[in-house]
């Protein structure tokens, strides 16, 4: 790392990551590093594996690496990692020292039945159906399980022994109010998901299986964390990514709207069960504050964060979806710097109403918003902020960072 920053306060490299999150912290003083998702596979491939490696040059470890939920634009870059990491001993790429991530195993479920016959043909065809999906063979017929066994990222990390949620005894990691330290001047607090969350969640998949066996039983066999991880990276995120689109309107018709009308707009909060039980975070650490809450939605967030109001960087929910986002949010919070990470491709992220809420909020300081890939409908809305001093948009270089130092 360049000598030239100064180590005091901290460092954050906002990784392309195409639709997906990627997003590196560093805290010098402390020689802290946290990892939060790993983008698609391409990020891994593209930039991350670089960057994990330069610090196995270093002897620097990654302390936490955050997988917040299960959906293939933030699970798929970590899967490539643990593949040709190895396992916790070899670390072949970099040596990861804590790994918090809820799968399966994590759901509150009673899990003492048996697998049967019935059960293990329902999981093996999902298990099947998710991964043609992810190599684009679904016309090509079904991927044979024993070739897709122990390539889960729930595979990967029970068979590398990593430390998975020891914070947290082993169990889901979940909402709790005293921090975790992870050295001197650097603490998390984990603020979702809660019960209710988990909950939900578990009800989810329970409700899923028993639409093919309503007597189906739940077991502790490794199939069922395959299954499942499956189910949520592909079947289910596709499903939930049309209905939400269908209820958008066109970009093409907010694009006609002032700042005002567009900032007045309110839809439907996002219903989705995976990105509700995102893991949601505060970061500390010499005396800066981060808020990382995943793909949650902000209200949500808001009620977890007790007297927590200013925040030197926020990143902003579901790569700055409307439906993720809230006026009493904005309004509540002190933020200096958004964080957005999507290149828009897919699913047109980030909303231009999301941008105008925060537009219509003036201060009397400035912010900024980040961006680590330059939007062509972005860059356009930027443009009707002409002369605006307290809100500047900023967006970053492949291998560059944000610093946050003292003001």
């Amino acid at each position: 790392m360049p000598e030239s920053y100064d180590h005091s306060g901290l460092w954050i490299e906002m990784l392309p990551a195409g639709e997906g999150d990627c997003i590196f912290i560093t805290i010098p003083g402390p020689d802290i590093r946290i990892l939060i998702d790993g983008g698609p596979k391409e990020t891994y491939r593209n930039c991350l594996r670089e960057r994990l490696l330069q610090l196995k040059c270093e002897n620097k470890p990654v302390d936490l690496l955050v997988v917040t939920h299960i959906d293939h634009d933030h699970i798929g870059g970590i899967i490539e990692l643990l593949k040709e990491n190895g396992s916790d001993q070899e670390s072949r790429i970099v040596k990861i020292k804590n790994i918090w991530h809820n799968s399966y195993r994590h759901l509150q479920i009673d899990k003492a039945g048996q697998t049967g016959d019935a059960e293990k043909q329902i999981l093996e065809t999902i298990v099947s159906g998710g991964a043609s999906r992810e190599e684009g063979t679904a016309k090509e017929g079904k991927k044979e399980i024993s070739a897709l066994q122990g390539t889960t990222l729930a595979a990967l990390i029970l068979q590398g022994g990593y430390s998975w949620n020891r914070q947290f005894g082993g169990r889901a990691v979940s909402s709790r109010s005293e921090e975790i330290s992870l050295g001197p001047e650097c603490f998390v607090r984990v603020l979702l998901p809660g019960q209710r969350e988990l909950e939900a969640l578990a009800r989810s998949w329970k409700n899923e299986l028993r639409r093919s066996r309503i007597t189906f039983q739940f077991s502790e066999d490794a199939l069922f964390d395959d299954a499942y991880e499956y189910y949520c990276r592909y079947l289910k995120s596709e499903t939930t990514a049309v209905k939400q689109q269908i209820a958008k309107e066109p970009e093409t018709d907010n694009a006609e709207k002032s700042i005002e009308e567009l900032a007045g707009k309110s839809y439907e909060p996002d219903q989705s069960e995976t990105n509700r039980s995102s893991i949601s975070l505060l970061i500390r650490g010499q005396e800066k504050q981060l808020l990382l809450p995943g793909d949650n939605i902000a209200d949500r967030v808001l009620e977890s964060l007790g007297d927590a109001t200013m925040f030197d960087a926020v990143k902003l929910p579901h790569h700055g979806s409307v439906k993720n986002i809230s006026d009493a949010f904005l309004k509540k919070l002190s933020i200096k710097r958004f964080l957005i990470s999507t290149n828009s491709a897919k699913y047109g992220h980030p909303d231009l109403e999301t941008l105008a809420k925060i537009a219509s909020r003036k201060t009397d300081y400035k912010r900024q918003i980040y961006f680590n890939y330059r939007i062509g409908k972005v860059a356009e809305f930027e443009t009707r902020l002409k002369g605006r001093k307290d809100l500047e948009f900023l967006y970053l270089r492949d291998g560059s960072r944000i610093v946050i130092q003292e003001e």
